[in-house]
């Protein structure tokens, strides 16, 4: 259900051109100044608009943005450790040796077992079946891509099947 309406909410801020607005710098500096905890806290506020922001920024791949999502870890509760694995998982495809680079089984959402284990509940059919495609296609291209890889295979062969309840 979270992802359901983390779905909605960054469709939202895409489609109405929202006024979150999050500098890659401004970021750093905070989590620098507050730490990571008090930073993803602020991103929460205002219904979460700049905390899904950031994390559809993560899941484009891009290396700094990756790097943030790093730095944020060790501040991640529950619900901000799910997406934030969510958003690096994503980012597989677009990036994966940035996205391996940075798992680490110190911190939960950069485990390799959450970011690797296919951690999406908002997508559908076609668009899971492409991200499957399309991440293993970029981990076979990646020398140290075989255990994240293995991870979505497993996932794949442990699951009842597609749900469009999920």
């Amino acid at each position: 259900m979270m992802k359901i309406r983390y779905l909605a909410l960054l469709l939202t801020i895409v489609s109405f051109g929202g006024t979150a607005t999050t500098d890659i710098s401004e970021l750093e500096k905070k989590i620098t100044t507050l730490g990571p905890k008090k930073t993803i806290a602020q991103l929460y506020a205002n219904n979460e608009k700049e905390w899904l922001l950031v994390t559809s920024k993560i899941a484009q791949g891009d290396q700094s943005w990756l790097q943030l999502a790093a730095q944020l870890a060790p501040g991640a509760d529950a619900d901000s450790a799910e997406s934030l694995s969510s958003a690096l998982g994503l980012a597989i495809p677009h990036n994966p040796t940035g996205v391996l680079a940075i798992t680490s089984e110190r911190y939960p959402p950069l485990a390799m077992a959450n970011v690797c284990s296919l951690p999406f509940y908002s997508m559908n059919e076609i668009e899971l079946n492409q991200y499957v495609v399309d991440a293993i296609r970029a981990l076979y291209k990646v020398p140290n891509g075989k255990a994240c890889l293995d991870k979505i295979i497993s996932t794949i062969g442990q699951s009842d099947g597609y749900r469009e309840d999920n």
